[in-house]
């Protein structure tokens, strides 16, 4: 597994969110705990510069998990083609996913050298217009497309539309790691977003309306979202205010979804709306209630890959082709590796959740002994 050899040089910020909870007045927030993870006691507690490296991650959570680590080895392992991939390969789509896609990347360009992968963001919807357009060969799309948008991607190349996921995710709601609001409903939600409200009877404009007992009092929360192109952004639109328009009170619109929880980790009052694996120490993603009086649900792995958290989502690249019999060989082996240990690491170590082993697609063939090739 690369996640043995790398850990130090790629780290990923793993801090838990709160267990699910029932709605109730707000209470300071507790500290990050520190992460569990597979280092050992022992070498923790060396002297040497590993360990106090190693020790730093532990405290700052960023530990490769045992739960990923299990997830991991699901997978089958990748082996090189006896006669080695050579071409060219476009992605184009999600800022969540670039980084995924971008490690997953380099390293396959490292087993084929003669292989140039360009990994292209924008948003997920960027990469369903690229991909309906020819100017692409997979689109990375952070969310379930539509039956509409299959349709018209279909029409518009004249061939079957292939869905493969490759990680697990989530959209989420951050405020300040400081701010104590036990979580949000969709009505809140909807009131503190969208332009009509149509689910409250008046607009949420200060955080007292949201928490009585917040000791952010009349302050109001100024609102950071990713562009309008992002999967994120249209899976929250989705969720809680469909058919209806951000507001334009307060509102700002941040180039992408890590600068969404930058502005989460600097300013107290923030609420922003960016993705699972952006998630940094100074922010926290708030638990979410699909209605007044239901219980909040964190954005924990459990709850992401069970599908309780109401923004769980999946990760997916999407591809055309005649049929499963005529995938191009450069797809199809760069999925090979996606879904192999390899590329599955490169998925827990850039803040995702790794795929359900299970749903790897029976067109990519079937392994032999454990091993892909």
């Amino acid at each position: 597994m690369i996640a043995a050899t790398i850990l130090i040089s790629l780290t990923l910020m793993a801090a838990e969110s709160k267990p699910d909870t029932t709605a109730q007045p707000a209470t300071p927030a507790a500290p990050t705990a520190p992460g569990t993870g597979l280092v050992p006691k022992a070498l923790l507690s060396g002297g040497d510069a590993l360990a106090k490296s190693l020790q730093e991650l532990v405290e700052l959570g960023d530990v490769y998990s045992e739960e990923f680590s299990a997830m991991v080895e699901q997978f089958p392992s990748y082996a090189p083609r006896p006669v080695p991939m050579t071409g060219a390969m476009r992605i184009v789509g999600s800022d969540t996913m670039g980084p995924l896609l971008s490690n997953i990347s380099i390293s396959y360009q490292v087993v084929y050298p003669d292989v140039k992968i360009n990994v292209d963001q924008g948003g997920s919807l960027k990469g369903i217009v690229a991909l309906k357009g020819g100017l692409c060969d997979m689109a990375s799309v952070a969310r379930n497309l539509t039956e509409q948008e299959v349709a018209d991607i279909s029409k518009a190349t004249g061939k079957q539309v292939f869905v493969v996921p490759v990680a697990r995710g989530a959209a989420c709601v951050y405020v300040n790691a400081d701010n104590p609001i036990a979580g949000m409903t969709k009505e809140q939600c909807n009131g503190l977003f969208s332009i009509t409200h149509s689910m409250t009877e008046a607009p949420i404009m200060r955080w007292n309306e949201l928490d009585p007992a917040s000791p952010l009092g009349n302050t109001f929360p100024p609102l950071y979202i990713p562009r309008s192109t992002s999967g994120t952004l249209q899976l929250f639109i989705e969720w809680c205010m469909p058919g209806e328009q951000i507001t334009t009170i307060g509102r700002y619109t941040e180039p992408g979804p890590s600068s969404v929880v930058n502005a989460c980790c600097a300013y107290p009052t923030a609420v922003g709306i960016s993705g699972y694996a952006n998630r940094q120490a100074r922010a926290r993603a708030v638990p979410l209630s699909i209605g007044a009086g239901q219980p909040f649900v964190a954005p924990t792995v459990a709850a992401i890959c069970d599908g309780t958290y109401p923004l769980a989502r999946p990760l997916n690249l999407v591809f055309v082709a005649t049929d499963a019999q005529h995938i191009p060989d450069g797809i199809r082996e760069f999925l090979r590796f996606t879904l192999a240990e390899d590329g599955q690491d490169m998925a827990a170590m850039t803040g995702n959740i790794p795929m359900d082993a299970s749903r790897i697609p029976e067109f990519l063939g079937t392994p032999v002994k454990g091993v892909w090739q």
